[in-house]
Formats: C-alpha cells, structure tokens, sequence
C-alpha cells in the first residue's frame, strides 16, 4: 500500500511540473548562431518564459510546427522558405519591425535584430507566433516588451 501512495505522489509531482511548464510562454528557436549562443538567451527569460534552443535544421521545425509546442518561434532566416505565412498570427498594427516573407504583403513576421537592437546577429533571424498557441495575447505582449527594452 505505500508503493501506491509513493506512485500517487509521484504522478502528482510529474503532472505539477508539466502545468508550470504549461504557465510559461514557450519560444522555440531554430538557428546556429543562437545555439551557439544560447547562454546570452538567458537576459531574454524570466519564470514565465522557457527558451528551447536548435541548431538551424528543416526537419526539426517542421517537427515543431506539426507538433504545436512553441508559442513563439525564433528562426535563421533562410529556414522561412518553409513557413506558411497562414498559420501565423498576424502583428499589424503593432509598432513592430515587420518584415514580409514568400514576398507577400501580410505581416506576421518581425526583425529579431531591429526588435533586440542592443543584442547583434550576424545572420538575419525572424520572429513568429503560430496560430496554433493558446497565449497569443501574450506573446505579443512579450514582444512589444522586448521591443522596449523590457528583458
């Protein structure tokens, strides 16, 4: 009997943890260069954000995008040959450095660089929030707190 008590607080500790990762935004970035870096990612993060860091690899976002786990998507620009501009939350309106991808006009896409102007990319990154999270309000509270200075 105090095997099934140990197992019972055992999922229960496993299921708590599981819904505080769940109360936090999730950013998901794929890209060498933040990979490398990711240590400096640590400035971006609080308890309410948990950073999960790839190297630039297709397959591995487009498990991502199948698997619905991100609520912002941080990408090497030449990975966005890939992403439908359908699936993204549109930021218009927003006072946010847009940039157009598949040269269309919507705007679903932000400047990494031009958002985090203190920090310095070599390669040109791009933010996004899929449609798929359920704490798009907050994402983009998120990023227009990046956007002023508010780490």
């Amino acid at each position: 009997m105090r095997w099934l008590a140990g197992l019972l607080l055992g999922v229960i500790f496993i299921l708590s943890g599981c819904s505080n990762e769940d109360e936090s935004i999730h950013v998901m970035a794929f890209s060498d260069e933040l990979y490398a870096q990711q240590e400096g990612l640590s400035d971006l993060t609080d308890e309410d954000i948990r950073v999960t860091v790839f190297p630039t690899i297709v397959e591995r976002l487009l498990v991502e995008l199948a698997g619905h786990e991100a609520d912002i998507l941080l990408i090497d620009e030449s990975l966005k040959v890939i992403v439908d501009p359908d699936g993204l939350v549109s930021l218009a309106n927003r006072n946010l450095p847009l940039v157009s991808i598949h040269d269309e006009t919507t705007s679903v896409a932000v400047s990494l660089p031009e958002l985090l102007t203190p920090l310095a990319f070599e390669k040109d990154h791009l933010l996004f929030i899929p449609v798929y999270s359920s704490r798009n309000e907050e994402a983009i509270q998120l990023i227009v707190n990046w956007q002023e200075g508010e780490f």
